[in-house]
């Protein structure tokens, strides 16, 4: 009896931490949806014959562009139910099971566990997590980046504005998105998924073990106490890093995804962007990628937290 009161102890509360991290990432597309759509539209390829002008006017361009054709709503809920599998998808698996794998690589290499964990721990559970989230999170990315791509104004079944303009209307939202895709078979949802690890792995590495460790140090190096200060100030951190290791395979991602069926491989959408542009093109919409990841982990973390320990019931994360 005892052993499966322990058992339960210990499958219940790494269910309660990416529980927790799930409730906390609703927030994020409700809150940031609109920048990933300009993004998308900056990084995009119009397609061929398209009737309007390319996105080429920066990050506040490209919003007042998007506001002033298609709406403000337009702006802001474009591939939205996606956007919401997505982040729960990734925040659950990246925040909320990073603790019980980071201290399960930890035990592997007969380290310590929480924040005493090695480095080497860290990041290994960062790549871990990164690969599935990344995984898992390919469907919904897939759909939100042709979602947004392809959206636009209709009129008579074409669009009048967007990267397709001059095209018929193919998508009208993230359902029709997934219909749209599956009927190339269920893998083909899948597509890029390759690139999204890759960006994915980039991403976690970046930023969860980097906040982590940030705090780990303060608390240990000066004393600061565990609590939303702490939380905001290794949230900028790993921000900043997170977005600037992740830009090169996020440019690679839009342009893999965005082509659909039979478009570029990740090595041939990688050359395009070199030949196009040159070493300063895979930095292409880092603002746009910051002013979402950006709050993103200054926010996020600090909402779990306190998701964690208000209506979870459980520690900050250690």
């Amino acid at each position: 009896r005892i052993r499966t009161q322990t058992l339960a102890a210990m499958v219940s509360r790494p269910v309660k931490e990416v529980g927790a991290a799930m409730v906390a990432a609703t927030a994020v597309p409700t809150a940031l949806n609109w920048t990933d759509v300009i993004k998308t539209r900056m990084q995009g390829v119009p397609a061929s014959g398209c009737t309007a002008a390319p996105y080429n006017g920066g990050f506040r361009g490209t919003a007042q562009r998007i506001f002033a054709e298609e709406g403000l709503l337009a702006l802001w809920s474009t591939g939205m139910l996606a956007s919401l599998g997505r982040e729960c998808t990734v925040v659950g698996t990246r925040i909320g099971a990073y603790p019980a794998v980071r201290d399960a690589m930890s035990f592997i290499a007969k380290g310590k566990g929480g924040g005493d964990a090695g480095l080497g721990s860290k990041f290994s559970a960062g790549v871990v997590l990164g690969a599935l989230s990344g995984l898992l999170a390919s469907p919904f990315d897939l759909v939100r980046i042709r979602v947004q791509a392809e959206a636009g104004l209709v009129s008579n079944g074409l669009l009048t504005t967007g990267l397709r303009a001059g095209h018929p209307c193919r998508i009208t939202g993230s359902v029709s998105g997934f219909r749209l895709l599956l009927q190339d078979g269920v893998l083909s949802i899948f597509r890029g998924s390759g690139v999204n690890v890759v960006r994915s792995i980039c991403m976690t590495v970046g930023t969860v073990p980097v906040y982590e460790h940030t705090k780990h140090l303060a608390k240990t190096q000066t004393g600061l106490a565990d609590g939303p200060v702490l939380h905001f100030g290794a949230g900028l951190v790993a921000g900043i890093v997170g977005t600037s290791v992740t830009a090169p395979a996020d440019m690679i991602r839009t342009r893999v995804m965005q082509e659909g069926k039979g478009g570029a491989s990740m090595f041939g959408a990688a050359l395009a962007v070199a030949r196009e542009t040159g070493p300063l093109g895979f930095f292409r919409g880092w603002l746009p990628a910051y002013m979402r990841v950006g709050p993103l982990f200054l926010l996020m973390p600090a909402l779990v937290e306190q998701v964690r320990r208000r209506l979870f019931g459980l520690d900050y994360i250690v």
